[in-house]
């Protein structure tokens, strides 16, 4: 489909990109006219170490300053610094904790590839996962042998309630190398009272802040060089407060003034504000070309000689910056180049004021220069912000949509959205370019309302004419995608077949994203050899698209289609090949990876790869189940489950498939409800649960109602739940015919992964009965099979009765008996010899990052839930966590693990 771009007007003056496109990233750089701090950096170095440094008092005080020189201390002690200047829209948790990431990996280059797999994650990721992503990047410092401090400036700016939390959750559980320091124009509304009781915080107010007599008579007379006496020195300083801002103002001012005392003299206490007063006397003194310069550029947050050339309408930019600076007219650089510069916060808030009083005409035209310039440096979020702040919002629509669908296949839903969320919330209705963006983002991020609501807004929004026909089969494809997530396949082959048939008329990302529909479709409508074929025939889509859903997705796909058909081979390579491009495209903690993974560790399940199985599953479940397709989560929840019972791990087995049963009634899923309600009943069975069994199966769901493959999988695993239920009950007659009508069933379909289960079933039920020959007969028609797929652990999950007739089998070959149907004697040998992996015990040893944290949640009373909560993982891998804890501590409770821990010096 080929879309329109909207025409983003340039200015005519021309341009060349900053060298770093943004500064906040950046501590400034010293400057020459501050003193340095001596009396509050002496009390920092006593207060040493804390694990959280307070800065606040009011705008000019300092603090900034304070920070950056403090920061300068402890760096050459050898501490690493990540520096995150705030701004307004980080009071969104998106934007907060990705430009967190990149301050930390601007610090720590050697972690620069697991970070940004934690950036790609918060993009892909539909449910919040700042508990986790904080988690993740405390494990990194935790690596570093060296001190890593956090500074945030300006805090104030986002101190709200999800910023809050992610500060507190830093704190609480930091590793030992790391501080934090943070600036606030108001004292922060953080647990500062707890914090202090610990130990682990020194707070600095404006009281501390401001110069006492000694240092405003440094600042004015030995830095600024003025000529004042002492009683001069004393007038300003009370009538100053030593508040900083005002005795620089002052000294600007008494730099050319013809008589200081009468200056002095005549500010104090006769204005409403010193600031203020002290600032029009600075201004009102400046030649008018700079005056008009300051106040033209005070638009922007930060400045660079190009963008300021732009604003002011001059090519000088550069320099007029740099004599800025030497004027000592609070332009500060942030870098050590001199490209980046900012104005004090105070001084660029009274220049607004200014420019709005004075020129209100102007603001309009300069806020379209600045997002015109930050448009053409594709500094989308700026360019937005500015157009916005000049009230264009038909010009900020427009850079949002234009650049909407490269955000989404560049996997970045959330950026989007975010972007979206900054224009008024009936912006988009008249875009239907943008509401298909916008439709594809929450799909992608599986929020299935959200998506179905932006498709429902596009289709009125489309006109009748036929040039929007493609659009209108691309909305077609995202109706098809919401479905498959939903686990419908009733319409979904009908509403991508346009796509796929016209394939060369379509962007390759909706092709790609259509085939992998069609092959879900056709996987389950047992038609397996057309999907791994439409998988072929999609790879050249796959290769054109951008971002790692649709690639990953199709080899997933491919995978599932052949492990039906017990092509371990082929499996085994696509979902290799869907783990590592998940990685490679997305990170190793992105959701694609984790999703690919899930199929992975199944598939090294039924290989007899257990403990390397669960490693998978349990990597795959720590954002939570709840993603993907449902293949996906049975997976996750049923096969997890199965494997945590199998080593006697059953309250976590338990929850596992409570909490799969609960996502399969939220998100009306009815195969995941009755693949999670057969396990309950085969776990019960094993437990001699007979009864609780036979009413959980005879209350599984049935799938005659639905006209698909997946309602004959619903009615396979709802059969032979309660088949497993008769035998139980003694009725082997009424359960060995319930199966073999589904073996017969299943190998019509072609199903040969599910025949092979169900015969396995079958000559266990045959067992019990004592059918001994019927039993071995049948066993034997699939041992081949099983022998020759390398699946063996599909023999093992018959149990006692499947081994006793396989250890008869096998007996009779000793005995000399000859059956050329089966496999070679020594291969059936080494079925019986290989039981299943059990899961190795964690060795005795130093705790790692997750677990020392989880440790450090115990030693303050938190729950298995709230744990689970702030880690933003599932309960069960809290308890996966505890189990290890527990193991390397050699302890077996909480109250033994915490007091292990302290003694051995994990806790303070």
């Amino acid at each position: 489909m080929m879309t329109t771009e909207p025409e983003v007007p340039t200015p005519a003056v021309p341009r060349r990109a900053p060298r770093e496109a943004s500064a906040r990233f950046r501590a400034p750089t010293h400057v020459h006219n501050v003193i340095e701090r001596r009396r509050v950096l002496e009390g920092l170095r006593r207060s040493e170490p804390r694990r959280l440094t307070v800065i606040h008092a009011p705008a000019g005080y300092g603090k900034t300053t304070l920070a950056v020189q403090w920061l300068a201390i402890l760096q050459d002690a050898g501490a690493l610094v990540a520096w995150l200047g705030l701004h307004g829209d980080d009071v969104d948790p998106h934007w907060f904790l990705a430009h967190l990431l990149e301050a930390v990996r601007r610090a720590l280059p050697a972690a620069g590839e697991s970070i940004d797999d934690l950036a790609a994650l918060i993009e892909q990721s539909a449910e919040d996962v700042q508990g986790y992503t904080l988690s993740a990047l405390l494990e990194v410092v935790g690596d570093h042998e060296e001190r890593v401090v956090l500074a945030f400036d300006d805090w104030h700016l986002v101190d709200e309630a999800a910023a809050r939390r992610a500060l507190v959750h830093l704190v609480d559980f930091a590793p030992p190398n790391l501080s934090i320091v943070l600036t606030s124009r108001r004292r922060p509304q953080l647990p500062l009272s707890r914090l202090r009781v610990r130990g682990h915080v020194v707070e600095i107010d404006a009281d501390a802040l401001r110069f006492d007599l000694d240092e405003t008579r440094e600042f004015l007379v030995e830095l600024n060089g003025l000529r004042l006496d002492g009683d001069d020195v004393a007038r300003l300083s009370a009538g100053t407060d030593g508040w900083v801002a005002a005795l620089q103002l002052a000294s600007l001012s008494l730099r050319d003034s013809a008589d200081p005392a009468a200056l002095i003299s005549g500010f104090s206490g006769r204005h409403h504000s010193v600031g203020e007063y002290l600032a029009e006397n600075v201004l009102d003194a400046l030649p008018a070309d700079v005056l008009d310069f300051l106040l033209a550029t005070s638009v922007c947050d930060r400045l660079c000689g190009d963008l300021a050339g732009v604003l002011a309408g001059r090519g000088d930019g550069q320099a007029m910056l740099e004599e800025l600076e030497n004027r000592d007219l609070f332009l500060r650089p942030l870098d050590t180049e001199r490209e980046w510069f900012r104005y004090h916060h105070l001084f660029a808030d009274y220049l607004r004021r200014r420019l709005d009083r004075d020129h209100p005409d102007r603001l309009a035209d300069l806020h379209a220069r600045a997002s015109a310039w930050f448009a053409e440096q594709t500094l989308v979020p700026e360019a937005v912000a500015h157009a916005l702040g000049g009230g264009d919002i038909r010009r900020a629509t427009d850079l949002v949509e234009q650049h909407a669908m490269p955000l989404v296949e560049h996997s970045r839903m959330v950026s989007l959205l975010g972007l979206l969320g900054r224009l008024p919330a009936t912006a988009a209705d008249d875009r239907p370019g943008l509401l298909m963006a916008v439709a594809w983002a929450n799909c992608l991020l599986q929020r299935t309302a959200a998506a179905q609501s932006s498709l429902d807004a596009l289709l009125p929004a489309l006109p009748g004419a036929a040039d929007h026909e493609e659009m209108r089969s691309e909305a077609d494809v995202v109706q098809a995608c919401i479905d498959i997530y939903g686990d419908r396949t009733d319409r979904a082959e009908d509403l991508v077949a346009r796509s796929l048939h016209s394939s060369r008329s379509y962007r390759p990302w909706v092709v790609a994203v259509s085939a992998n529909i069609q092959t879900f479709c056709d996987i389950h409508a047992m038609r397996f050899d057309r999907a791994r074929e439409r998988q072929r025939w999609a790879a050249p889509f796959h290769d054109r698209t951008r971002g790692p859903f649709a690639g990953v997705y199709g080899r997933c796909f491919a995978g599932v289609a052949a492990l039906s058909q017990l092509d371990v081979p082929a499996a085994r390579e696509e979902l290799e090949g869907a783990v590592i491009l998940a990685r490679e495209s997305a990170g190793r903690r992105s959701h694609a990876a984790q999703l690919a993974g899930a199929l992975l560790g199944e598939l090294h399940y039924v290989r007899g790869e257990v403990g390397e199985a669960e490693r998978l599953l349990d990597e795959s479940g720590e954002l939570g189940s709840e993603s993907g397709v449902v293949d996906f989560m049975i997976a996750s929840f049923v096969l997890s489950a199965r494997i945590k019972a199998a080593r006697g791990a059953t309250d976590e087995s338990a929850e596992l498939l409570v909490e799969g049963a609960r996502v399969a009634d939220r998100l009306c899923l009815t195969r995941l409800r009755a693949a999670v309600g057969a396990e309950r009943v085969v776990q019960m069975l094993a437990r001699g649960r007979t009864r609780e069994a036979h009413r959980v199966a005879r209350d599984l769901p049935e799938g005659s109602s639905r006209h698909d493959g997946i309602g004959v999988r619903i009615d396979q695993l709802r059969t032979s739940a309660l088949a497993a239920v008769h035998s139980a009950e003694g009725e082997h007659d009424r359960a060995v015919a319930l199966v073999e009508d589904l073996v017969a069933e299943a190998t019509e379909h072609g199903q040969l992964r599910v025949a092979t289960e169900l015969s396995i079933q079958l000559a266990g039920i045959q067992q019990r009965a004592a059918r001994c020959l019927s039993a071995e007969r049948t066993l034997a028609a699939v041992l081949t099979r099983v022998v020759s797929a390398g699946v063996p652990q599909l023999v093992h999950e018959g149990g006692p009765d499947v081994r006793a007739v396989l250890a008869r089998i096998v007996g009779r070959l000793g005995d000399g008996d000859v059956d050329e149907s089966l496999p070679p004697a020594e291969e059936l040998h080494a079925l019986v010899a290989n039981a299943p992996q059990p899961i190795g015990r964690a060795s005795a040893g130093d705790l790692n990052g997750r677990e020392l944290e989880v440790v450090r949640m115990l030693d303050v009373g938190r729950s298995n839930q709230q744990i689970a909560r702030a880690l933003g993982v599932t309960v069960n891998t809290v308890k996966w966590h505890l189990k290890n804890v527990f193991s390397k501590l050699d302890v077996t409770n909480r109250t033994e693990a915490v007091s292990v821990a302290r003694r051995g010096g994990l806790l303070v």
